[in-house]
């Protein structure tokens, strides 16, 4: 916390307040995500454009080049993540291929 937060706090509980018995929790907001993990006005989960019926897809304009996360189809949480990447890599690799890479590995 600053320290004009600190001595606001101070000057409003008085002489009996210590620092160091406080706890300090900071509140994710879309403040805190769009300055600490860089999303666009604090969102998550797909930017699906007006007059569109759809998730934005895996490919992008670079060769090569794909997207996963909560930015695209399924959109937002650990599963549906997850889920993205399988997508993304179930249209480079065959699902055969990919059971045949985990034999090679040991899995």
């Amino acid at each position: 916390m600053g320290q004009v937060m600190w001595k606001a706090v101070e000057r409003s509980l008085g002489p009996g307040f210590s620092r160091d018995k406080c706890e300090v929790k900071l509140v994710g907001t879309p403040l805190t995500h769009q300055r600490f993990l860089r999303r666009n006005r604090g969102t998550y989960g797909p930017a699906i454009e007006a007059g569109k019926d759809s998730f934005p897809g895996h490919p992008t304009p670079i060769p090569q080049l794909y997207c996963c996360g909560d930015s695209t189809f399924p959109g937002i949480g650990v599963p549906a993540v997850a889920a993205s990447g399988a997508i993304v890599a179930n249209s480079l690799v065959s699902v055969s291929q990919h059971s045949q890479l985990l034999d090679a590995v040991g899995i």
